[in-house]
Parts: C-alpha cells; sequence; structure tokens
C-alpha cells in the first residue's frame, strides 16, 4: 500500500485563498435588452442577480477553465434570464456562445471540467 501524499499550506496564505473560493457578489442588475456582447460580467464565485427587469436580460460567465466553478442565483420575482459563457465558450451541449436560460428564483452551478465548456446542476 502506497503513502498518501501529504500537502502542506502555509498558513498565512488561507485567509487569502478562502477568500478567493468564497467571493460573493450581492445586487446584481442583468444587462437590461440581453446579448452575450454587453451582458454583466460575473466576477464573484457565488453570484446573486435581483434585478431582471425584463425576461432574457443577461449576465456572462468568466471563461471556462478547467476545474472553475461559478454559482448564479436569479431571485428576481418573475422575468428568466440568460446567462452566457465567455466568447467562444459554450455551456452544456448548447452551441458555443449560446445562452442558458435561468428561470425566476433558480441557481444554478456552472463547473467546468473541460477548457471551454460549463457544465450545469439546476436548483430544485
Amino acid at each position: 500500500m502506497s503513502a498518501v501524499p501529504k500537502i502542506f499550506v502555509d498558513s498565512s496564505d488561507i485567509p487569502g485563498t478562502i477568500a478567493a473560493m468564497s467571493s460573493c457578489t450581492n445586487a446584481i442588475t442583468a444587462y437590461a435588452g440581453g446579448g452575450q456582447t454587453n451582458a454583466v460580467a460575473l466576477t464573484a464565485s457565488f453570484n446573486r442577480v435581483t434585478t431582471v427587469a425584463s425576461a432574457a436580460d443577461s449576465v456572462k460567465l468568466p471563461t471556462a477553465v478547467a476545474g472553475a466553478q461559478v454559482t448564479v442565483f436569479n431571485k428576481a420575482a418573475t422575468n428568466s434570464m440568460n446567462v452566457f459563457p465567455a466568447t467562444g465558450d459554450l455551456i452544456n451541449a448548447l452551441s458555443a456562445n449560446a445562452a442558458y436560460g435561468l428561470a425566476a428564483t433558480k441557481g444554478a452551478i456552472f463547473t467546468c471540467v473541460v477548457t471551454g465548456t460549463w457544465d450545469t446542476i439546476l436548483t430544485a
């Protein structure tokens, strides 16, 4: 039986690492009118969109890099919104640059296992 490798972490790095892994942004307003080009860029690990003025208003994920994970909540009362990938990326089996529709009051976890592609887990 082989030994389990030990990982050493400099304790001075822990607060910064935890902060980077759990960055949160609240009260995001999706881009009115939608579209990928002007979609609001999501820059945190956890993103809570609270204003979706009309259906198809949009936000945009960062570039899909293997190992990345971004959580998005649509806390709007009635309107669904579009979540776009970064230019050239894709979400699930959609074509490159196609939007993923996220219904009001739902959330989705976007995970990148293969660079350039986001896979999703939709909340109930």
